[in-house]
């Protein structure tokens, strides 16, 4: 068996990630322009330097290429992937949430050529942390495989990066970060075979690369990745003096109650989600899935019927907390003491939210205080740090210490 053969073409199912579509060539900036002449868009001084950037990317994706199969010779080129000596360099955007980072990528992404476009480029659009499962989840299926190899090799990431870069020539990364000592010891290998083979990586984030994995375990192996993504990709920071998140939440509510709750909330996040890919989307504890109807970048929607009265516990919301930025939790009820295990949820949802500084949105049918009406036991007890929290969380005191 070759190398080519022994990763499986086994992914992850990954369902925050974005399918190709047929477009014409566009350059970025023209419709960037349209936008704001129909109002959908506020121009943005800051976000020029990230506009032209990607433009230049898009010149040089939808330039014919020699190898490209449609072409005379493609049948004689076209069977090796693009060396990344005539490869565009890549992109690192980072900055402050709300500023139109994953605005920009998604319009990019839309322009990109693809596989039915004159100049075929296979693209991939996914949310960091899912294209990092998939990653482990090949991985694991390559070293199950390895057992009955008769020829045996040691390391997987070679042949790995080669089967990612024949899937796609173009990765775009939404929500780049670095929190799990696993990634951070395979990614430089990783992306190093990515260029190698010609990938280009468009990369948003709200961390400076110099604090990826800041105070990490063993940090000094992963600082070479640093490195790489300076040297392969250019990195800029999307300074803009205003998030757009927090406008909307400083001239909204956080907390609605009443019968038109359910329709605010569905508002709001019709607002905060306008002209952005909207999909599903998972996260894994412990080797179990748990699955997101909506999410859109670091924003997730769901009910509370499907986080506290489902069998979750502090990993899970945890994990939620690292994934998202931002949780619509929907249709909070009244609960009583024969609810109190959805109630002990409850607070430890919050009680994560909170220490992990996130944003809750939340529709309910009574303010806090009213939300648990027993007045005895552990969870009445530690229900009154909830509500405080809850009033908290949807002041504008919080919301600018996280702006």
């Amino acid at each position: 068996m070759t190398n080519d053969d022994q990763v499986s073409s086994h992914a992850l199912a990954s369902c925050d990630e974005t399918t190709t579509d047929e477009r014409s060539p566009g350059r970025l900036s023209d419709e960037i322009n349209q936008a704001i002449h129909q109002g959908q868009l506020k121009a943005d001084p800051a976000q020029q330097p990230a506009i032209d950037a990607l433009d230049s990317i898009l010149d040089t994706l939808h330039a014919p290429k020699l190898g490209n199969k449609k072409s005379a010779l493609g049948w004689l080129f076209g069977k090796k992937p693009q060396i990344s000596d005539n490869s565009p360099r890549g992109l690192y955007l980072w900055g402050g949430v709300g500023r139109g980072k994953t605005m920009l990528m998604d319009r990019f992404f839309e322009l990109a050529p693809s596989d039915d476009t004159p100049v075929a480029v296979a693209k991939r659009r996914v949310h960091f942390h899912a294209f990092m499962l998939d990653v482990h989840a090949r991985i694991h299926v390559w070293r199950q495989q390895q057992k009955t190899a008769q020829e045996r090799s040691a390391d997987p990431i070679p042949p790995l990066a080669e089967q990612l870069a024949k899937e796609s020539q173009l990765l775009c990364f939404d929500e780049f970060a670095v929190t799990d000592v696993a990634d951070a010891m395979l990614l430089g290998r990783l992306f190093t075979g990515l260029f190698s083979h010609g990938v280009t990586v468009i990369a948003t984030s709200n961390v400076d690369p110099d604090l990826l994995y800041k105070d990490g375990l063993n940090r000094s192996f992963f600082l070479p990745f640093i490195g790489l993504v300076k040297q392969r990709m250019l990195v800029l920071e999307l300074a803009s003096e205003t998030d757009y998140r927090m406008e909307l939440l400083f001239n909204g509510h956080t907390y609605m109650v009443g019968d038109q709750a359910a329709q605010e909330l569905g508002g709001l996040w019709a607002e905060m989600t306008d002209g952005l890919s909207v999909a599903p989307a998972s996260i894994c504890v412990s080797g179990r899935q748990t699955d997101f109807a909506l999410t859109c970048g670091g924003l997730v929607r769901e009910s509370f019927s499907a986080l506290c009265e489902r069998p979750l516990g502090a990993g899970d919301y945890l994990a939620l907390a690292a994934r998202f930025h931002t949780l619509f939790l929907e249709d909070v009820p009244v609960m009583q003491y024969e609810n109190r295990n959805a109630a002990k949820r409850f607070i430890a949802l919050v009680d994560t939210l909170y220490d992990q500084q996130r944003i809750l949105i939340v529709s309910a049918r009574a303010r806090p205080s009213k939300l648990y009406t027993v007045d005895h036991g552990t969870e009445a007890f530690e229900f009154q740090r909830t509500i405080s929290r809850l009033r908290e969380m949807q002041s504008d005191e919080w919301l600018n210490k996280l702006n």
